[in-house]
């Protein structure tokens, strides 16, 4: 079973930089948001877009972080 511990290590490294790009555009889109109001972002099409790709964008990191706790570091 020694020969699944490359494979394993390869999947985290990959995860680890999926991670690190989901925070990226996570901060990325949070950052375009806080450019507008509340009444602007309610009521622009594309930024209640941006907005729901960023709360999605937070579900996947939230799920990846309590899944692998230590990928936070």
């Amino acid at each position: 079973m020694e020969h699944y511990a490359t494979l394993i290590g390869v999947v985290l490294e990959k995860l680890e930089q999926t991670y690190k790009d989901l925070k990226f555009n996570y901060e990325g889109l949070d950052s375009i948001l806080k450019q507008h109001s509340l009444e602007e972002q309610a009521n622009t099409p594309e930024l209640l877009t941006i907005a729901h790709l960023r709360d999605a964008y937070g579900e996947f990191i939230q799920s990846v972080e309590s899944r692998f706790p230590g990928i936070k570091g």
